[in-house]
């Protein structure tokens, strides 16, 4: 049928009338899209709103001047992929970043089975087992350390453990005092280059006379002082940490070449006291071990984190590690559920809570995955993010992610291969027949 000039000029538009302002019309404009966050890195995924790959490698997003400090958080609920997606950044990381160091602080041993295929060391931490690791031991970072670098970290490792030990909320100023000159004299004056829990408990058990002086008390004085101390530190010896960390390292890595390691801590998961000490004084003894390296990245991921939020301790521990990352080359990782059971598992307003969502939220990059809603409403709305965004968290699909990089927003599709689900699945258990 032909189409007369007379009938298009009786054409009118059909379409309902709406009311826009400018903003809204911006939106209309088909070529404005966001730009991607410039981070060279390995491939994760699909990004949403900038389109093409996802890349991200977080020493690089820091080199870049992204983010003020090498340090991630992946959060979300249970079976939605936090591990998976980790595995897959640290995977892929093997064959572009080969000569970078990767830890693995593993309490559910759900990184063995990648560690071994990696070639990484695979240490299992249990009573009575072959593996030792002392909480005081540097490692290659001993002989280049200067003395009070390596007491300062000493006396920082037995803070945490003495406090855990104690059940308290922190060691007071003269119990620090005492376990700092105990420590130094043991190196110092006892010839002990490289001391122990029990040479600790023993230095406590009969301190001399010139760890008196240095208080500036009475050795009567400092017997009534240390006692609480020393029984802190005879229950980790001969009980908590017995068969563990309670004689000298008996694992001999070539901290130059070893590619990586994961500490396979799935046996302490019962003993919930046991698991939050080790955890501390495995931290202390790799980080110590790790600063030798100081020409290489490296990279320390502590899964199932909740675990070790959950204690003053433990927090003030790994807060040090974040502040200290950068000056050796470590970055950080943390792994852990919903951010709001920080608040559930210490008193409403306590230290731990308090200095743990601190920790979290100094953080420079942050992976939320899918968040139940109660999650969204307590805690989620203190790290920054838009309404919109705490909203799309209740959305989100299986290993779909909204990223967090310094002040960028990223929504991924995250992708893994066929071939990686044997080394990245960690509900293998689950479906297993």
């Amino acid at each position: 049928m032909a189409i007369t000039i007379e009938a298009l000029r009786d054409w009118r538009f059909t379409l309902p009338r709406d009311l826009a302002t400018t903003a809204h019309l911006c939106t209309l404009y088909p070529f404005t899209i966001q730009a991607g966050s410039g981070v060279t890195g390995v491939l994760l995924g699909a990004d949403r709103l900038a389109g093409g790959g996802f890349f991200f490698d977080l020493h690089e997003a820091y080199a870049h001047g992204l983010i003020q400090g090498p340090n991630m958080l992946v959060t979300g609920a249970g079976a939605y992929g936090k591990s998976a997606l980790t595995k897959a950044l640290v995977y892929r990381s093997t064959v572009l970043a080969p000569t970078r160091f990767t830890a693995i602080i593993d309490p559910k041993g759900e990184w063995t089975a990648l560690g071994a295929a990696l070639g990484w060391a695979v240490l299992r931490l249990s009573p009575g087992g072959t593996v030792r690791v002392n909480p005081f031991d540097l490692g290659p970072a001993r002989a280049g350390a200067a003395a009070e670098d390596l007491l300062a970290h000493r006396v920082g490792v037995a803070t945490a453990l003495l406090t855990l030990a104690l059940g308290r909320a922190d060691l007071s100023p003269g119990d620090r005092r005492i376990l700092h000159e105990c420590l130094r004299h043991l190196t110092a004056h006892s010839g002990i280059a490289n001391p122990t829990l029990p040479d600790l408990q023993r230095m406590l058990a009969d301190p001399p006379a010139v760890i008196a002086d240095a208080l500036d008390t009475t050795r009567a004085d400092l017997a009534e002082r240390r006692r609480p101390l020393l029984d802190a530190a005879a229950i980790l010896v001969d009980d908590d940490l017995r068969g563990i960390c309670d004689t000298t390292t008996s694992v001999d890595l070539d901290w130059a070449q070893t590619p990586g390691l994961v500490l396979d801590l799935s046996a302490l998961l019962a003993r919930r006291r046991t698991l939050r000490l080790v955890l501390t004084a495995a931290a202390g003894w790799l980080q110590g071990a790790m600063y030798g390296a100081v020409d290489r990245r490296k990279l320390v991921i502590l899964d199932e984190a909740w675990i070790a939020l959950e204690d003053l301790a433990i927090t003030r521990f790994l807060q040090d590690q974040w502040r200290l990352g950068r000056q050796w080359g470590t970055a950080n990782i943390l792994i852990t559920h919903a951010l709001a059971d920080l608040r559930s598992q210490v008193d409403d307003g306590a230290a731990a809570g308090k200095i743990a969502e601190g920790l979290l939220t100094t953080t420079s990059v942050r992976v939320f995955l899918h968040q139940n809603p109660e999650q969204i409403r307590t805690l989620l709305a203190d790290l920054g993010l838009t309404g919109t965004e705490a909203t799309l968290l209740r959305t989100l699909q299986p290993f779909q992610a909204l990223w967090r990089v310094g002040n960028t927003s990223t929504l991924v599709d995250h992708l893994i291969a066929p071939w990686e689900w044997d080394l990245l699945d960690t509900d293998r258990a689950m479906s297993a027949t």
